[in-house]
């Protein structure tokens, strides 16, 4: 019996040993997203549609590849939604030193008044 065949299997979908995927999950993904985006936007091709003369996007893909490409579109959105996730909470985090460091000063300036 072959061995799980990963050859351009996105990391997700590809057997990995216990405790790899909380490393996943907690990775930072960005630049790996700028690339997968960059080859799927390398992919789209322009057209008109033929009614309205709008500009219609198509997306190329080879019919022998096309469940590696809608594996790599599922493991972008699994990374994307981890790097965003990840942004807000520490955009969170930003916003709590930013009310504590406000309610500081406001602390100092009343000090300064009296």
């Amino acid at each position: 019996m072959k061995p799980y065949d990963t050859d351009k299997t996105p990391w997700l979908f590809t057997p990995h040993n216990d405790g790899e995927l909380d490393e996943y999950f907690s990775s930072d993904h960005t630049k790996s997203v700028a690339e997968t985006s960059r080859r799927i936007i390398g992919s789209l091709s322009e057209s008109r549609d033929r009614l309205s003369g709008k500009l219609c996007y198509g997306f190329n893909y080879n019919q022998r590849r096309y469940k590696l490409t809608l594996l790599q579109f599922a493991d972008i959105i699994v990374r994307a939604d981890v790097t965003i996730k990840k942004l807000r909470k520490h955009i969170m985090e930003l916003d709590i030193d930013n009310r504590e460091l406000r309610k500081q000063l406001a602390d100092m300036e009343r000090k300064k008044k009296r």
